[in-house]
């Protein structure tokens, strides 16, 4: 499978190739925004503290599952700024694999796995997405689906 860079120019549903994989990414995950996360959304012991991390038997502090999504959430938005996206009709699949600590460089390779025109909404095409979000040192650490309703150009 050949591995493209994300669009630059305006993407319409009828550009994606099933099977067509992107990568793209680098999101340090740091430790105060780790920890500001938790703090708000998922205030487990091991996401605010290093030592209580280290003596539950992780390496050191660990991401919220959530916030290594909405780090993904935030790269995908990068990488397809061009794509004429109407909505998405959600996630699922969410797997976190291995912990992602502090200073852990994120990075993605997402595949286009389903590509269909709207029956209901013709002027949109559906698109779902199988997603592997990679540290540095290329270990899988989470997986999600992801689902999009894309533009479909206009008739010429």
């Amino acid at each position: 499978m050949q591995e493209n860079p994300p669009f630059m120019d305006l993407v319409h549903f009828e550009d994606f190739v099933m099977g067509e994989r992107y990568a793209y990414g680098a999101y340090e995950m740091k430790q105060a925004e780790m920890i500001a996360f938790a703090e708000q959304f998922d205030p487990e012991p091991f996401h605010l503290d290093a030592e209580a991390a280290k003596n539950l038997g992780w390496p050191d502090l660990i991401a919220s599952g959530p916030h290594v999504c909405a780090a993904w959430r935030r790269m995908s938005k990068d990488a397809f700024i061009a794509a004429d996206a109407f909505v998405s009709p959600g996630w699922a699949e969410i797997r976190w694999l291995k912990p992602v600590v502090v200073g852990h460089v994120l990075s993605v390779q997402s595949e286009v796995t389903v590509l269909r025109p709207l029956k209901s909404r013709p002027n949109l095409g559906y698109v779902e997405f199988n997603n592997e979000i990679r540290n540095q040192h290329g270990e899988l650490t989470t997986t999600l689906t992801t689902k999009w309703m894309v533009h479909r150009r206009e008739a010429e």
